[in-house]
């Protein structure tokens, strides 16, 4: 079970962090910063102060909204 959630997770942070890549070209086209730092910093609210998920999800929409809106 632990297996299948670490590979959803890498999978997802893959596609996330390098949305022009293909399988044959596996770190090809741009690397997203901004969702990389949303990420660490979402991480960083839960592990070291607790934050509730539901407040973090709903951080990161509305900063993954603006930033598609702006660019």
């Amino acid at each position: 079970m632990v297996g299948v959630i670490l590979n959803l997770a890498v999978l997802f942070a893959w596609h996330a962090l390098w949305p022009q890549a293909t399988p044959d070209a596996l770190f090809d086209g741009s690397f997203e910063w901004v969702q990389a730092v949303v990420a660490s910093l979402a991480f960083i609210a839960r592990w070291q102060y607790k934050a509730d998920i539901i407040k973090i999800i709903a951080v990161c929409a509305r900063v993954g909204l603006i930033h598609r809106l702006t660019i």
